[in-house]
């Protein structure tokens, strides 16, 4: 061909004229006959149903969609870019391995399927197996257990993994299961808090599936990674919660889940590696030459914990196998992946070819109704990646085959289908499986083979003798099996694909690879792979011939010449030397100047593009609503206006995007090989869509209700989230395209590149984002990269694939100015023009680029000191510079300007100013040893400015850089290509002059605009310095720079007796850019000063955002008149004290509910208990009236309302009762009815769920929760419910968290910065505890400068204002440690004895003495006191150790608490506000001031007016608060005056004091989580404690808080059983057949199992009556607020210390069968909680099984009310009813059992009299006699008479005949004579 022809676009029209479409070519007289198959006769059809897909039939269709396009902004519509985004990320860094803690509660199981049973709990995950305690002869055992396991892996691996819990019977030779529950931790990972918590697994027997549920288990999972949080959720008390209500799934799962099949059908693979993996086969290969297919390839399927196996194929690339594996699991199952992996059968191990993954989330919907639809998959192909294809004789990359990393090659693909049949009632069989059924016949043998793996659950047994159909079909067992495959699923019709690459650069080459020729390969599936792909250009045919109308002979001979003789596969580029780049040495690169080579594969796929072109539209969309949003953020910091517009604009072009995708997606017609998924997720996207543009609408319109920015980009994102989860299409056509750099033909590094970003499509949104643009890849190394720079080679790519009918469009997009060169060989004697082999670009242009690299923040450090010595290498296509080292910073400011000259680039002006390559910056930190470190990467593109334009200065901006994964802070730079005329550089825009040095520095027009400001700063103190070099710290400094500016703070003279600064405040000017986001990082420094004057480098701090710290001057509270009024709500004349009831009431109302904003659910107070003595006092029936809530009292008793403090604690004494009237009212009262609270709070979801968080609550929030759900009832029930109710206990806030989260770490007024030491760049990038080397203490501010000198008020700073005086304080501390919960275990056998320890300073107070043996939720109530000197001990560490007998103590964790915060902190945290003020008793005050006193102070210091007490109401500043000031204690006594409580309330509700309100730290408890160093980041438990600090200058407070743990109460429980009834009868008498029983009851407690009692037996039962009058007795131990029962008992002969536990107080009645000879059996039980047990039947004929399954929660009893009952109650077994007993329970103290004792059983005192039990009552053993009369005699008395009369009449007759003869001749003969 003529190369030249005067454009390249008039060659364009010749260029590819054989592959055109057929219609243009229909006469061309060169069509050889291998063209046939591809564009022969039938071709007009072919290409019509080609098109479908695309959206548009023939020309109508694209115009039409195309102008929805256009509408729809996509973009430019008919603008296609020349080079593809830059993106300034270089690399995914890998997947970090973390890790993870794995937290298992086991509560409780419930319904236990099984008589008599022993349960015993086992949880496995992975190859760890843990198991709970056994509990005797129970179906509900209560175990309260906590299991903790360790994982350590990337995420993804995590995932995958399963929890198995299985219950088990425990015998003594193997245990039996009763049923099992599993849950992948990835479902449990992605739970809300990651966890479920109190939640009930469903069991089930996996050996038979119709059983149905097998039981119930409670348990709590959680799973939490280094950072995560997991909320600590309060247990719900309630005793008979929904189990069904409750179940252990995610949310919106149905709660009934049916069994399903799930079928994974495997067709056939192809284009495996054909290498066997083994090293003998290589060895056999090398020494026979064997050329077949060395491998053996089998396919394994694993799901939920299950793993199926194919038969293997011997000897074959390409297996075909048609078998499927057959998985039973719940429906929807817990466990979301499928794992596919093809593995090589090997004479010594097996090894895998390559994993898939199927996420079943991704191919399902689980939306209800028609929405929905289940798991479906294919058939389609998946394509498999793993490592590169070599012959080495070990794989060094094996782990990518087996999913773990990134695939880096193709390994063939795989056709399979998957499939989900729910069973409905067990697992009959459907249509599905019948079909399946009828083929199993001919395949016996095959599946004798096949059972070989199908399942490692099955025993070996299986093999020989298959257990029969019927088990295997209920079993969860795999299943594998051949099928037949319907002939429609072969028929597949492929498409001939083109790729075409084109070079344009190959830079950055790195040099150890650079010495020999380098060359590109390109390939897409197994084409064009030169080391061992396809041979250009065959078809493989082995086995798909049949399928193809052409003769199969054809394709195997001549196919292979004729079949592409036009088209000359060119899939590498030719080898060339590289050449070292200019300025840097590690750098080599390629000289493609004006030469770029060009590749050319054509390979074959099934043609379902239609999938990659839905991806693109809908990523499109994405990207575009992404751009969008990064947009509103930039423009945020500038306008809140022109955001929201943008914001507005952006969805509104997403709205109309969404409305074209699903209008083309309506009109398309049927398209072939669309698979079920495909129909169902085209719905799906249409449906998401729809909705997602309904939410847009919405948004968008409510102008009315206004909804902030942050809400509507928070909404965006989840729009971009749910479109990025459609684009990822799980069934795969074309596979990944893969570029490799080869090295002397060997594969150095690659990139791969998915086949859906360069497809080309005629439509623009269905086109690959990258597709014909020039893209920038940068080259990495397989397998796992070292850390540090990865980037081997960078490559610009133009690439284009696409189906061979478009392929007039391949040279569409590429840059003007080029020529095309074909090789001659192949053009020789054929018509056709072949593509180009390179495109030539004559044209060259000189240009300059200018580096602005200003400065950079935040930078990773990368040295031990904890900084860098940073420069810069900027890298720009042959071109490389590096800026100037700066020493020891994080925010290096170079201000240079780096010149490239003469860069010479080849192409059209217009289109490099358009599309210029990209600059390419890496940040190293310099060594003065060894190598230069590297610290992270940008891509940046420049601005360009041709010759004869208008030159602009460019903008400096922030490029984010990033080192692998990990953000490596920003560069604050601007790059300029400008280009050079032929005049010469003399006409470019002036530089600044150079330095001494000839660093140029960045111009001043482009330097940001500076303006001066002082930055004031406020030095506090340093803490918690370590050691640096081996000595402590002893006289640190602080440097505070910014900007090159800086001061210094004074020396601190000795570190150890005072940290802080003796000069607090001190300030510097500096010049700061106008624009605030320029602002450039604030450092802090912290040197010590040694021998010599010798400094050392301690540890630094970079602030990168200086916006928190400007200063804004405070607005002026506007004039509080509406204040007023919100607090007096209404009539004025309402200030008088002396009032009528009505309007006084509503006062405190008023004032109530002042107090209850602090709160979600208000204190009770003291207003609102009715005290006892007037119970028929109506409850306020509350109505959400704002913001007063009027109350009925009673008139002229206003007065009763609020008694003395002391007199209501007195009559509390004697009147409040816990469940038993002997509870005294105490510490533990108050902390459980605060828990109770926060349970009711969560349940009610009053408030927003956090009691401590509510700011605004609504005018009801004054209504006690107690009555919340009475609201409706009438008054009179309220009264009743007065009646019952116990007074109101005080209650304290219980925070879920520390108390800093609560208050935002009390830094109102001063910051803790850490300071860092040590590399951040490490594996772990550094671990953050071990950086840490201090804390400074300070503040900021920072404000434009004035011109006067004096700053602030009187020449003080500003910063100083409401600062605390800096000298040393003393202070009494007490520590209150409640308990601590979820420990880690510290013990071999999974428990901890732990104790306290706490440090201050120097003094520790170790509570060793006081261990609490094998407890991980253990109960301390333990207070400590301690003196302490404020600044010099101010962090209290509080330690929880496992106590050892033997070898030091292990710490479990600890947590530390800034004191010294806490105690300057306006929110006043050294002692926390009660809710009420009493003067004794449990809720006595303990502070040491008093409420006035400390509202006066408050006053004092914030410059207020007041307070002004008057009678009822105090003021403060314009604000009154109302309330009752007077106080009488009886009718008769004289009235007192007390301001205590008012202010109190008016403390509590300080935040709304306008101007200088904020919210004083309430009394509380908080939960403190501990950590452990070497797991750092991960929770080992949490401490529930408090801290009272009061400063020693004040008058001390009184006695500390008595919280110790309340002992348990000794109780006796006399259970007598009188009689049964109806009890079956279970033998039978053998001579008669009449049943009987040998009735006999057992009973025991729950947990005391030893004190196991039984009666005597009631032999031979007829009716099943039997009489006992026997008394079982149980001493127990009780603790009444919890309601459980302590049971200390030691677990093993070998355990030193008896193991409390808490358990709910359960008894157990059995009644059972007495056999002699063999096993008693069981007959039936009944369990009964002692709390809450159902009412007893009056007589036998009314008890039934209802009074225990239906019974409501009003109608139990408790016995610790009820203290006697008598009745009757069934033995159920099974369900069924099996008895009934008559049995009374008396329940003593154990101090009354001892003053009336009784005897157990029958015995004194008060014995009970001998049963009166009927005659048959007696064992045969032991009265056989009496066996004989009653068994026999009385059964057979007149057989038996008859028979002896018959025996008397034989006997008779016998004698009477035998004498006869003889008496008769006698006669004669006597006669005779």
């Amino acid at each position: 061909m003529d190369s030249s022809e005067s454009t390249p676009q008039s060659q364009r029209k010749g260029l590819f004229a054989g592959i055109k479409l057929k219609k243009k070519k229909k006469g061309d007289k060169g069509l050889t006959i291998a063209n046939k198959g591809a564009v022969g006769d039938h071709d007009d059809t072919d290409s019509l149903q080609q098109e479908i897909p695309v959206g548009q039939e023939g020309e109508e269709g694209e115009i039409t969609y195309d102008d929805a396009a256009s509408i729809s902004s996509f973009g430019a519509s008919g603008f296609w870019k020349k080079r593809a985004k830059v993106e300034s990320k270089i690399h995914e860094g890998e997947p970090k391995s973390q890790n993870y803690q794995i937290a298992i509660t086991i509560i409780e199981a419930r319904q236990l399927v099984g008589e008599n049973i022993d349960p015993v709990v086992i949880i496995e995950i992975g190859d760890e197996k843990k198991q709970t305690t056994v509990k005797e002869g129970t179906n509900s055992p209560f175990y309260n257990e906590y299991f903790v396991f360790d994982f350590l892996g990337p995420q993804v691996h995590l995932f995958d993994k399963i929890i198995k819990i299985s219950v088990m019977h425990n015998k003594l030779i193997g245990s039996v299961l009763i049923g099992s529950f599993k849950v992948d931790l990835g479902t449990v990972y992605l739970q809300p808090g990651h966890q479920f918590c109190d939640k009930w697994a469903l069991l089930t027997d996996p050996a038979d599936i119709r059983t149905g549920a097998k039981g119930y288990l409670k348990c709590d999972i959680s799973v939490a990674g280094k950072g995560d949080t997991i909320q600590a959720a309060q247990k719900a008390s309630d005793a008979e919660e929904q189990i069904e209500k409750n179940l252990l799934i995610p949310k919106g799962f149905p709660s009934e889940r049916p069994w399903a099949r799930f079928y994974v059908r495997i067709y056939k693979a192809e284009g495996l590696p054909k290498m066997n993996s083994s090293i003998m086969a290589n060895v056999t290969k090398a020494f026979m030459g064997d050329s077949k297919d060395l491998v053996d390839p089998f396919v394994v399927v694993t799901f939920a914990g299950l793993m199926g196996r194919t038969t293997v194929q011997k000897n074959c690339a390409d297996p075909v196998w048609h078998e499927q594996v057959i998985f039973k699991e719940m429906f929807p199952p817990l466990c979301r992946r499928v794992k596919i992996q093809v593995w090589d059968e090997g004479s010594m191990n097996d090894v895998a070819l390559a994993t898939h993954f199927i996420d079943l989330k991704k191919i399902s919907n689980e939306q209800d109704g028609d929405k929905g639809f289940l798991p479906t998959f294919g058939p389609a192909w998946i394509n498999l990646y793993g490592s590169p294809r070599n012959h080495s004789l070990m794989d060094d990359h094996q782990e990518l085959n087996e999913g773990y990393g990134e695939g880096v090659s193709f390994r063939g693909r795989l056709l399979i289908e998957l499939a989900v049949e729910i069973l409905s009632g067990g697992a009959h069989e459907s249509k599905f499986s019948k079909m399946i059924k009828e083929l199993k016949p001919s395949s016996k043998d095959k599946d004798a083979k096949g059972s070989k793996g199908s399942g490692k659950d099955k025993d070996k047994g299986a093999e020989d003798g298959k257990p029969s159909a019927a088990d295997k079909t209920n079993s969860t067992d795999v299943e594998v099996e051949p099928f037949d495959v319907l002939p429609e699923v072969h028929e597949e019709t492929f498409e001939d694909f083109l790729l075409f690459g084109a070079f344009f650069e190959a830079t950055m080459i790195d040099r150890k690879v650079g010495d020999k020729p380098i060359s590109f390969e390109v390939s897409v599936g197994n084409f064009g792979n030169v080391i061992d792909g396809v041979s250009p250009g065959r078809r493989k045919k082995s086995h798909e011939g049949e399928e193809e109308e052409s003769a199969p002979l054809l394709h195997e001979g001549s196919g292979e010449t004729s079949h592409d003789i036009a088209m000359p596969l060119v899939s590498t580029t030719h080898p060339e030397k590289p050449l070292v780049t200019e300025g840097n040495r590690n750098y080599n690169y390629l000289p493609y100047d004006e030469k770029k080579p060009c590749v050319y594969i054509k390979s074959f796929w099934g043609d379902q593009t239609f999938r990659l072109y839905f991806s693109n539209t809908l990523e499109k969309m994405a990207d575009l609503l992404e751009e969008g949003l990064e947009h509103v953020k930039d423009l945020i910091k500038v306008s809140e206006l022109a955001s929201e517009e943008k914001m507005r604009s952006t969805l509104n072009d997403f709205i109309s995007q969404s409305r074209a995708f699903i209008a083309n997606a309506e009109k398309k017609p049927k398209l072939m090989n669309q698979t079920a998924l495909d129909k169902k997720r085209l719905t799906l996207c249409k449906q998401e869509l729809e909705a997602m543009a309904k939410d847009a609408k919405g948004i968008i319109q409510q102008q009315k209700k206004k909804i902030l920015l942050d809400e509507m980009m928070r909404e965006t994102e989840g729009f971009i989230e749910k479109i990025r989860f459609l684009v990822d299409e799980p069934q795969h056509t074309v596979p990944d395209v893969f570029i490799w750099m080869l090295s002397n033909n060997k594969r150095v590094a690659y990139a791969r590149i998915p086949a859906k970003d360069v497809l080309y499509s005629p439509v623009n949104d269905q086109r690959g984002k990258h597709c014909g643009k020039i893209k920038t890849h940068f080259l990495k190394l397989p397998g796992k990269r070292p850390s540090g720079w990865n980037v081997h080679g960078k490559v610009d790519v133009y690439l284009w694939l696409g189906s061979t009918k478009y392929a007039h469009t391949i040279l569409d997009n590429l840059p003007y100015g080029y020529e095309t060169e074909t090789s001659s060989a192949a053009s020789a004697g054929h018509h056709t023009t072949p593509p180009p082999v390179s495109l030539a670009y004559k044209s060259k242009l000189f240009f300059q680029l200018r580096a602005h690299m200003y400065q950079a923040r935040g930078l990773i450090a990368a040295d031990n000191s904890g900084l860098s010595d940073p420069f810069a290498k900027v890298t720009f296509v042959s071109h490389c510079q590096t800026t100037k080292i700066i020493q020891q910073t994080l925010s290096p400011t170079w201000n240079q300007m780096l010149l490239f000259n003469n860069i010479m680039l080849h192409g059209d002006g217009k289109e490099i100013a358009e599309f210029p390559p990209v600059v390419v910056v890496e940040l190293y930190d310099d060594d003065a040893v060894g190598k230069s470190e590297y610290i992270g990467s940008t891509v940046a593109s420049p601005v360009v400015t041709l010759a004869g334009e208008k030159y602009e200065p460019p903008k400096l901006c922030y490029h984010p850089v990033y080192c692998g994964n990990l953000s490596g802070g920003d560069l604050l730079a601007a790059f300029e290509l400008l280009q050079i005329s032929d005049a010469g550089p003399e006409n470019l825009p002036p530089v600044d002059p150079p330095d001494v040095s000839l660093i140029y520095p960045v111009p001043s027009n482009i330097r940001p605009v500076l303006s001066k400001y002082r930055i004031e700063v406020l030095f506090w103190g340093l803490r918690e310095l370590k050691k640096v070099q081996l000595l402590s710290v002893d006289r640190p400094q602080v440097l505070i720079e910014c900007a090159a500016k800086g001061v210094k703070s004074s020396v601190i003279q000795s570190y150890k007796n005072n940290p802080n600064f003796n000069i607090l405040a001190d300030w510097f000017e500096v010049e700061l850019p106008e624009n605030e986001l320029l602002h450039p990082p604030l450092s802090i420094c912290v040197v010590d000063w040694r021998a010599f004057g010798r400094s050392t480098l301690v540890g630094t701090h970079t602030i990168n955002c200086l916006k928190q710290f400007l200063y804004k001057p405070k607005e002026l509270p506007a004039p509080p008149a509406k204040d007023v009024n919100l607090v007096d709500a209404g009539p004025a004349q309402a200030l008088q004290p002396v009032q009528a009831a009505e309007s006084s009431a509503d006062h405190i109302y008023v004032d109530v509910e002042h107090g209850a904003p602090v709160l979600a659910v208000p204190e009770p107070e003291p207003v609102a208990p009715p005290p006892p003595s007037a119970p028929s006092l109506p409850m306020p029936s509350p109505k959400p009236v704002s913001p007063s809530t009027p109350e009925p009292a009673k008139d002229g008793k206003q007065k009763d309302l609020r008694k003395s403090s002391r007199r209501s604690t007195k009559r509390k004494k004697r009147t409040i009762a816990d469940e038993s009237a002997e509870n005294v009212i105490d510490w533990w009262s108050k902390y459980y009815a605060s828990v109770q609270k926060v349970q009711k709070a969560k349940v009610l979801d009053f408030g927003d769920g956090k009691p401590g968080k509510t700011t605004r609550t609504s005018g009801h929030v004054t209504l006690s929760i107690e009555d919340e759900p009475d609201r409706k009832k009438k008054d009179k029930l309220v009264k009743k419910k007065v009646k019952e109710a116990s007074p109101k206990l005080a209650t304290l806030e219980i925070y879920d968290g520390d108390l800093e989260s609560e208050f935002n770490n009390f830094e109102d007024w001063v910051k803790t910065f850490e300071l860092f030491r040590g590399k951040s760049n490490d594996e772990d990038h550094g671990d953050y505890d071990e950086r840490t080397i201090g804390k400074f203490k300070g503040c900021f501010c920072i404000y434009k400068n004035p011109d006067d000198c004096c700053s602030g008020e009187g020449g003080q700073p500003k910063i100083l204002q409401g600062i605390p005086p800096n000298h040393s304080v003393k202070v009494l501390i007490r520590v209150y440690v409640v308990a601590a919960f979820n420990l880690s275990p510290a013990d071999p056998d999974g428990k901890s004895d732990p104790y306290i320890v706490l440090r201050l300073g120097n003094t520790e107070i170790k509570d060793r003495d006081n261990y609490i043996p094998k407890q991980l939720n253990p109960v301390f109530g333990r207070s400590f006191e301690l003196q302490a000197t404020f600044p010099k001990e101010s962090l209290l560490s509080v330690l929880i150790y496992d106590y050892d007998m033997i070898g030091s103590d292990d710490l479990i964790g600890e947590t530390k608490i800034d004191l010294e915060n806490r105690f300057y902190s306006r929110h006043r945290a050294n002692c926390g506000l009660q809710s009420q003020y009493e003067i004794e008793g449990y809720n006595a005050w303990r502070d040491a001031t008093k409420p006035t006193e400390i509202l006066t102070k408050l006053c004092k210091d914030n410059r207020l007016n007041g307070p002004y007490m008057q009678p009822g109401k105090i003021q403060i500043g314009d604000k009154v608060f109302t309330g009752q000031t007077v106080f009488q204690e009886d009718e008769n006594e004289e009235p007192v005056e007390s301001y205590e409580h008012l202010a109190l309330k008016v403390l509590r509700s300080w935040n709304e004091i306008p101007g200088v309100g904020c919210k004083l730290v309430p009394e509380h408890i908080e939960t403190r989580p501990i950590y452990h160093r070497d797991k750092p980041g991960m929770e080992q438990g949490r401490v529930q404690m408090w801290v009272d600090m009061f400063p020693k200058d004040m008058p001390l407070p009184g006695p500390p808080v008595d919280i110790s743990p309340r002992k348990p109460k000794g109780y006796e429980l006399r259970v007598i059983v009188w009689n049964t009834e109806d009890v079956i009868l279970e033998d039978e008498n053998i001579f008669t057949g009449q049943k009987s029983s040998d009735i006999y009851v057992k009973g025991w407690l729950k947990g005391l199992e030893d004190d196991r009692q039984e009666t005597d037996v009631h032999y031979n039962s007829l009716t099943g009556e039997g009489n006992f009058n026997w008394r079982f007795v149980y001493p127990f131990h009780y603790l009444p607020a919890e309601k459980h029962m302590v049971v200390s008992k030691r677990e093993n002969i070998f355990s030193l210390d008896k193991t409390e536990r808490k358990i709910p107080a359960e008894l157990v009645l059995q009644v059972w069968d007495f056999e002699r000879l063999s096993s008693d059996d069981f007959l039936g039980s009944l369990e009964m909680n002692l709390n809450g047990f159902p009412r007893a039947a009056k007589t036998a004929k009314r008890c039934d099984t209802s009074m225990v399954t239906e019974t409501s929660e009003e109608n139990k009893i408790s016995i610790f009310q009820q203290k006697r009952v008598r009745g009757w109650w069934p033995f159920i077994k099974a369900g069924e009813l099996t008895g009934k007993v008559e049995a009374e329970f008396h329940l003593v103290t154990a101090e009354e059992a001892e003053k009336n004792p009784v005897g157990k059983a029958r015995k004194e005192p008060e014995p009970l009299e001998k049963p009166n039990r009927p005659d048959t009552s007696f064992s045969w053993f032991v009265n056989p006699f009496k066996c004989l009369y009653h068994l026999i005699w009385r059964n057979y008395k007149k057989y038996i008479i008859i028979g002896l009369i018959l025996i008397i009449l034989v006997i008779f007759l016998v004698l009477f005949i035998y004498t006869l003869p003889g008496a008769i001749s006698r006669r004669i003969v006597v006669g005779s004579t």
